[in-house]
């Protein structure tokens, strides 16, 4: 025979059970699959502008801007400051350089893609999933690319956030016996 206790408590167990198998068949919404595609990571539109901050290491920072200057059908060009524009081709696939036809980005974006990035250049998708906090803001579901030069030596890893283009170039390098590291982050953007 129970007591009022135990049944007071196996009856607020019961209530329990019940309300958690309540809360437990709800849904919720469902994530939206993020757009990995190279037109997504790097947006250039007409008019689309990006900020960055970048340290050299040597404790000062200075302002570089980069912007999209021309648009003509798949051919876009990106201008950075004095050195000049640099043509890309948008194409199903990904990203071309109009100057020598290698891919800056090349779909699918997915672990451990790689593709011809130029002469002596692999890229490879180093990450995915990325989070990154710049001066534009916070931004998630980032991608990592890694340039490495066999040539060269250089190495260059850009991280590209969906819809808004790359947020963070980071070069490296040996000179001289000196390792040189060059970090790009975005200031700001826009995108119209």
């Amino acid at each position: 025979m129970r007591t009022c206790f135990e049944n007071r408590f196996a009856l607020g167990f019961v209530a329990v059970a019940v309300i958690s198998s309540g809360c437990a068949g709800s849904t919720t919404a469902a994530k939206k699959p993020v757009d990995l595609s190279p037109a997504s990571l790097y947006p250039l539109r007409p008019a689309a502008a990006w900020s960055y901050d970048v340290d050299s290491g040597d404790g000062d920072s200075v302002l570089a801007v980069a912007r999209v200057t021309r648009s003509e059908g798949d051919l876009v060009e990106v201008a950075t400051g004095s050195e000049g524009a640099i043509g890309y081709i948008v194409h199903d696939d990904g990203i071309t350089r109009a100057s020598n036809g290698s891919y800056l980005l090349k779909a699918p974006i997915a672990a451990g893609a790689s593709w011809s990035s130029g002469q002596d250049t692999t890229a490879h998708v180093l990450a995915l999933g990325v989070s990154l906090i710049t001066a534009a803001g916070p931004f998630s579901d980032c991608v990592s690319v890694q340039e490495d030069n066999t040539g060269t030596g250089q190495r260059v890893t850009t991280t590209y956030c969906p819809g808004v283009g790359p947020a963070q170039v980071v070069s490296e390098m040996e000179v001289r016996g000196q390792q040189l590291r060059v970090i790009a982050k975005l200031r700001g953007y826009t995108l119209e």
